[in-house]
């Protein structure tokens, strides 16, 4: 018997596997994820997403949308804890260089069932002075 192996070191996100039901995927930092670069989030309208932290930091940030308004939760991610996103929850995460999270997600998710939303300066002013202080920067 054999396993397959997977593993991903490069800038961003990278499908490591995929079936016909659901994929995995290796996610690094990237500049949008970096807390100087985040400036959207997106929202899976079909499925859920969950979030794994490898190691380094990362916060996951979960939002509804009322109004034309985010009202954000940032959460510190923990080593080896599972994170569920449902769907139609907007979300996001932050990472510093050294982070790797991975992430499994319905096969079917694509840019055609998911939306991306641009924060205003001050959701995005908020979100980077709350996560500064969680990541003591």
């Amino acid at each position: 018997m054999k396993a397959d192996i997977y593993a991903y070191d490069g800038i961003g996100i990278q499908c490591v596997y995929k079936n016909d039901e659901w994929l995995v995927c290796i996610k690094n930092w990237k500049p949008d994820n970096d807390i100087d670069g985040i400036h959207r989030l997106e929202v899976h309208l079909e499925t859920d997403e969950q979030f794994i932290l490898i190691n380094g930091k990362a916060i996951l940030l979960v939002a509804d949308r009322k109004k034309d308004q985010f009202d954000i939760d940032l959460i510190e991610m923990e080593i080896g804890k599972v994170y569920n996103v449902p769907k139609n929850t907007w979300f996001y995460t932050i990472v510093q260089k050294d982070t790797k999270l991975a992430y499994v997600q319905h096969a079917n998710t694509t840019e055609d069932n998911s939306s991306y939303c641009e924060m205003s300066e001050s959701e995005l002013a908020g979100v980077k002075e709350r996560a500064r202080k969680i990541l003591k920067l």
